[in-house]
């Protein structure tokens, strides 16, 4: 019988959404890319669109491992 007793690694999970609404109307925030998969940010901002709730201008064009997102509306 084994009496070692393990640590369980607590799981976080962010909301992409939840996390683009924080922003601001007019503020550019960097977002690196080991927090969030580019496509998934785009996935979520046009799900956001579609749904009227917030347009955005996201690229990573000059950026190595970031996104720039900018809040529109």
């Amino acid at each position: 019988m084994n009496n070692q007793i393990n640590t369980i690694k607590l799981v976080t999970k962010i909301s992409i959404p939840a996390t683009l609404l924080a922003i601001k109307v007019g503020e550019t925030v960097m977002i690196s890319s080991k927090i969030m998969k580019s496509s998934s940010i785009r996935a979520a901002a046009s799900r956001l669109e579609r749904a009227k709730k917030a347009q955005f201008i996201i690229t990573e064009q000059g950026f190595v491992n970031e996104v720039r997102v900018t809040r529109l509306k």
